[in-house]
């Protein structure tokens, strides 16, 4: 396990030549779609951008032209979110709006950026970020930004709503745009319903869901603070972000790293563990080895939250081509600090297991039906949640000119969030990214060695 600092680049001017609004370059539906209660704690945007080291001078016309085309089937994404007054939710409006698109150049070379699967704020240049003083029904669910290098290669940078797609779907329409753009027709058909997600007449809550705060718990709180609370659609994105204090690490697990966590996790006699994935073994090494840096009270709740795709979780399973958000926070991890600390890891990977074993289709519903009921966020406070993009292989997109180079996104800038991310190699490393306060990162960089 090796550590890696930010990239060292001292500016990036990239010149924008023009933006154009894409709408479906064919008839499609008119029509109002139904947004889940899962979609609606997803209302923010995710940047992202895909590096090439060729196809830049082909790159602008022909991502445009294929574009328009994709859109036709994905006709939802050129819609615009709406919000219902009658019911107090937000809906997607498939107007044929359109999305934006930058053609944008820069005179330096890919080369010249440094180490590009290292999150930095300066690659934001690379994204068409939305006027901030858009309302809710002006704003473009995506945004595609294409920065031709003076090498020849270029970047596609994506500014994209979580509320309209989940990673899962994102891959799948990025897949289906790829191929579109090869010439090769559509991959896997869209299916952007999403009432079997619906909650449940009437609302049957039956787990104790404490990886939500229930909305009327967070504007009390927030009253009492006199803030405002985060989770209206208008501003979803001023969720907590890494103070000035925080520092921001990149540290690489190499598969003989991987393979000996989980030898030490099965070897242990007290962990009665068989086998467990790199998944289980990466993310209940670093909430110990974090919870243990940041000396947490010993008798303060460590909490560890993440994703669990619930595809084939729910009764009857997601259709191919779920176009919507098929992901759920597993139940949150949640033990005493104390333990955390003091246990083996092998103690923290069957903690890891069985949050994911819980996740079942009576679970899925009732999260779904306390959203109907309490609305809400994640508990994020005094906890991580750790998001494994380096799952969903980004790095395969092609748009004809090959894979790039590094797919991933553009930074992160909140301290709860930890983000496991492709290596740019394809060797099944990875690189986990957080922040921490200086002096806590120098222990949890010792700690991730033991």
């Amino acid at each position: 396990m090796g550590l890696q600092g930010e990239v060292r680049l001292s500016g990036l001017k990239v010149k924008v030549h023009k933006i154009s609004t894409v709408v479906p370059a064919g008839e499609t539906e008119q029509c109002t779609l139904f947004m889940s209660n899962i979609d609606q704690v997803l209302a923010y945007y995710v940047e992202t951008v895909y590096f090439y080291d060729k196809g830049g001078d082909a790159a602008v016309e022909l991502l445009q032209e294929a574009l328009g085309r994709v859109l036709v089937p994905y006709h939802f994404l050129a819609g615009r979110f709406k919000l219902n007054p009658k019911l107090g939710r937000m809906e997607l409006e498939c107007n044929r709006e359109g999305v934006s698109f930058a053609a944008a150049s820069c005179e330096l070379r890919v080369s010249d950026l440094g180490d590009i699967s290292v999150p930095n704020p300066l690659f934001r240049n690379l994204v068409l970020l939305p006027d901030e003083g858009k309302a809710l029904n002006d704003a473009p669910l995506i945004t595609i930004q294409v920065t031709k290098f003076s090498c020849g290669g270029f970047a596609m940078g994506v500014y994209m709503s979580h509320a309209s797609l989940d990673g899962i779907g994102a891959l799948e329409f990025f897949m289906n745009y790829c191929s579109v753009a090869r010439g090769d027709g559509m991959q896997v058909i869209p299916k952007p319903d999403r009432t079997m997600l619906a909650a449940r007449s009437p609302p049957q809550v039956t787990f104790d869901h404490t990886e939500y705060v229930k909305l009327s718990d967070l504007m009390a709180a927030a009253a009492a603070a006199k803030a405002t609370a985060f989770t209206t659609p208008d501003s979803a994105n001023a969720t907590t972000r890494a103070p000035q204090k925080h520092v921001y690490k990149s540290f690489s697990f190499t598969p003989d790293r991987i393979a000996q966590l989980k030898k030490a996790v099965v070897d242990e006699s007290t962990a009665t563990i068989d086998k467990c994935s790199s998944f289980e073994v990466i993310v209940a090494h670093l909430w110990q080895a974090r919870t243990r840096a940041v000396e947490m009270d010993p008798d303060s709740p460590s909490k560890l939250f993440f994703a669990v795709d619930i595809r084939n979780k729910v009764d009857p399973p997601l259709p191919k081509g779920f176009a919507g958000n098929g992901v759920l926070s597993a139940p949150c991890v949640k033990t005493l600090a104390r333990d955390v600390r003091e246990n083996s890891l092998g103690y923290c990977v069957r903690k890891v297991q069985e949050a994911i074993a819980s996740v079942t289709d009576e679970y899925v519903r009732s999260s779904i039906d306390h959203g109907e009921l309490y609305r809400g966020v994640p508990a994020l406070h005094g906890g991580i949640f750790i998001s494994p993009w380096w799952k969903i292989p980004f790095q395969e997109l092609d748009f004809g000119w090959g894979r790039p180079l590094y797919a991933g996104p553009v930074v992160n800038d909140r301290v709860e969030f930890v983000l496991l991310l492709h290596n740019g190699k394809q060797d099944g490393g990875l690189n986990a990214y957080l922040a921490l306060e200086p002096a806590e990162m120098d222990k949890f960089e010792k700690l991730l060695q033991v």
